[in-house]
């Protein structure tokens, strides 16, 4: 995978400066505010979370229709919109489980007498490989789409594949999360929009490291553990902003009027 990511990252240098210099700023600055307002834009959040969790299934259980996602993204919307918390709280709870489920299955070794999936090898755009011409926008799609679509299955292919340690972890992470965001939503929350808004920090930076030839792809990969540590302390520092800027509303409690006694009595 790592390979496939280093071919992309070298085409990639090469697409045309509006695919990578646009996209990179919207989603650096969309990510910036997920990362910092997520708990007061809640419903906001929950609407972009969930346009993601159902476009997720829908790409996972469907046979990628056009129609079919459509038809997901505005029901996510709108479920997102109006249960926030619930969708917030399901949707994070499942992307905890899963990440503890892809990092443990390509880690650890694969089970005896597992099935391995046929190899599947990343595309590849020939044309372009021995020459510096631009690529145009059609092909840098196209090469995008096919990449994600790779990947996916060089995922899948790890899950299937792997150990009942790695599942076990999982459901273990689920309940946690979900116990966690039954018994302290609003943490929860700002814990979920932060990390979101950190990896789309990044992505974005990703993309404008692309056009600029800086091969962030190598630099992550010499300096990991950086970055990993980066991205958790964005992660707490996100949290701790959106919990001081956005308190949790008071509690009014009403005093009962206290009627006298002699009120509404005859004398």
């Amino acid at each position: 995978m790592f390979e496939a990511l280093k071919y992309y990252q070298n085409l990639a240098e090469r697409f045309q400066g509006q695919i990578l210099i646009v996209p990179g700023m919207v989603i650096v600055l969309i990510g910036l505010c997920i990362w910092l307002a997520g708990l007061r834009w809640r419903r906001i959040l929950g609407a972009i979370v969930g346009c993601a969790f159902f476009a997720a299934i829908a790409l996972s259980f469907t046979n990628y229709g056009f129609q079919t996602v459509f038809v997901a993204v505005l029901l996510g919307v709108a479920i997102g919109a109006v249960a926030d918390k619930g969708i917030i709280g399901i949707a994070g709870s499942v992307a905890a489980a899963m990440i503890v489920l892809v990092i443990l299955s390509a880690a650890l070794p694969r089970p005896r007498g597992s099935v391995v999936l046929p190899e599947y090898s990343y595309p590849v755009l020939p044309e372009y490989e021995h020459n510096d011409k631009p690529i145009p926008t059609r092909d840098a799609i196209k090469l995008s789409k096919d990449m994600v679509s790779y990947f996916g299955y060089k995922v899948m292919d790890n899950i299937k594949t792997a150990s009942i340690v790695a599942f076990v972890a999982a459901i273990v992470t689920l309940l946690v999360a979900g116990f966690a965001a039954f018994a302290m939503p609003r943490i929860f929350i700002a814990v979920v929009s932060s990390s979101l808004g950190s990896a789309v920090i990044f992505a974005g930076m990703v993309l404008l490291l692309f056009y600029k030839g800086s091969k962030p792809v190598n630099c992550i990969a010499e300096k990991d553990r950086f970055y990993i540590m980066v991205l958790a302390a964005m992660t707490v520092f996100g949290a701790l902003v959106q919990l001081i800027l956005s308190p949790a509303p008071k509690k009014i409690k009403k005093e009962k009027e206290v009627v006298p006694e002699t009120e509404g009595k005859w004398r």
